[in-house]
């Protein structure tokens, strides 16, 4: 039999944290609170539509408005049949970085902006990992570090942000991680269209060399330069994703702006900094905000 979640009373409306919400709102969150202080039991029942519509002493179109919200933010999902009921599910943390991207993306964020913000948090996660990584996580890097060094060609795209995503993986600290998932998450959308791909191989396998520096220097525990070597990666980086844009080989070209002042490219020498590649973007509609050319 399912384990049940008990009721926690349901909060006061008007609490002075924030104004009153709509019913369902408030349901939504209710039932996220206790399944967080379940801690999180996924497939846990939480009980029948006619069971829970007593629980909470709310009308049907609340209940359903409230359940829609939950599996919107995938924190429980209603089945039907035998067996049915609202169950908790486990929320999906690339769907979230993704929703974050494409928000980032309408917002126009800038070139200096996304590699300014990656290069900060990529230098803090292979700081960390150097200096702390175990046999197991050193071999994942050893693992990258071979996969690498058997691509060729355009395939070298769809591992374009592997390493950045590795090492925010191997900090154990969900913040960074995730931080990290939203920031890739908006450079795989921005990777050159597949048909304009050959044209930029140069590129990669460039950014390839770069990495495999980098990982050699994080394995070995040389944590300086380990870090400078990210860092100086992700400056050349921003240089060649910048001569992407204004050739117009990216998706949704007027969505990421140009800066005004272009950065210097790095001694490193790689090309636009991205992970694991989601295919060729989304294309947005809408005014371009490219600001120099």
């Amino acid at each position: 039999m399912a384990a049940q979640i008990p009721p926690v009373p349901l909060p006061v409306p008007g609490s002075p944290r924030r104004r009153p919400t709509k019913a369902a709102e408030l349901l939504a969150r209710q039932i996220e609170a206790e399944i967080a202080q379940q801690g999180w039991p996924v497939g846990a029942l939480l009980g029948t539509e006619p069971e829970l519509l007593r629980r909470y002493g709310v009308s049907r179109p609340v209940f359903r408005e409230a359940v829609r919200l939950l599996e919107h933010h995938m924190v429980a999902e209603s089945r039907r049949g035998a067996g049915g009921g609202l169950r908790v599910t486990a929320p999906d943390a690339s769907a979230v970085a993704d929703a974050a991207a494409i928000s980032l993306d309408f917002r126009g964020v800038r070139v200096s902006q996304l590699f300014a913000a990656r290069a900060l948090l990529g230098r803090r996660c292979v700081e960390r990992v150097a200096e702390r990584a175990d046999p197991a996580g050193r071999e994942r890097l050893a693992d990258l570090a071979r996969q690498l060094s058997g691509l060729e060609g355009v395939a070298l795209f769809d591992h374009a942000h592997d390493l950045e995503g590795l090492v925010a993986d191997l900090t154990g600290d969900p913040v960074l991680g995730l931080f990290v998932e939203v920031l890739l998450h908006l450079a795989d959308r921005h990777l050159p269209l597949v048909e304009h791909r050959p044209r930029y191989v140069a590129d990669v396998e460039r950014m390839r060399r770069a990495q495999l520096r980098i990982l050699d220097a994080t394995r070995k525990g040389r944590v300086e330069e380990a870090a400078d070597r990210m860092e100086r990666w992700l400056q050349a980086a921003a240089s060649t994703y910048r001569r992407w844009l204004r050739e117009g080989a990216v998706p949704a070209p007027g969505t990421v702006a140009l800066d005004p002042v272009r950065s210097p490219a790095a001694p490193d020498g790689p090309s636009a900094a991205p992970r694991r590649a989601t295919g060729s973007g989304g294309q947005r509609t809408g005014r371009r905000k490219e600001t120099v050319s």
